[in-house]
């Protein structure tokens, strides 16, 4: 539930912002909120249910002032109004993903056993933006536990052309074979 909530915030504050056309201002602005409230003191103010909802926003106003618009201020104090600040890193992640989904940039997660080279990485990228018809921001991570191949993620698809996962599909069909002939 926490997660469908961030992200109604997410797509409130992104249609907002598409209206005042400052989509990717505020993205830099939240990225700054984001920064300061990974700070253990911050986040320990802001979390904290016995400090006032006045003085929350009052440090709001003063210390992120100078740096971010009315708009993105008018926001958090909203969220320190509902009591949803604890939510606030769910809703800028949210947030990120429509700007991306906007702009016509799709994330892409690829897993391989071993680190992908340069020339391999920019391939792949365009492979994929040609596929898609999107442009491609390309996030890579080893795992050694898949053995060789590759793992492609694009949202909530998944391609899994690894070696764990072909082998685990050949045991499965032989299984299956020893079964039928029973």
């Amino acid at each position: 539930m926490k997660v469908r909530l961030a992200r109604r915030y997410a797509q409130a504050f992104f249609r907002l912002a598409v209206e005042q056309k400052i989509l990717y201002e505020a993205e830099k602005e939240l990225s700054l909120i984001e920064q300061a409230l990974a700070e253990t003191e911050v986040h320990a103010f802001f979390a904290n249910p016995g400090v006032a909802t006045a003085a929350k926003k009052e440090t709001i106003v003063r210390v992120f002032g100078p740096y971010v618009s009315d708009f993105v201020q008018n926001f958090l104090c909203h969220l320190i109004d509902k009591r949803r600040t604890d939510m606030l890193p769910e809703i800028i992640k949210a947030y990120r993903v429509l700007v991306k989904q906007a702009s016509n940039i799709l994330e892409v997660e690829i897993v391989t056993a071993i680190p992908l080279a340069d020339l391999d990485r920019e391939q792949l990228t365009a492979q994929l933006a040609n596929v898609t018809g999107s442009a491609i921001e390309l996030r890579s991570r080893v795992d050694h536990r898949i053995l060789g191949g590759l793992i492609i993620q694009i949202g909530d698809k998944r391609i899994d052309n690894s070696v764990v996962a072909k082998l685990g599909n050949m045991k499965k069909h032989i299984l299956q074979q020893i079964v039928n002939r029973k």
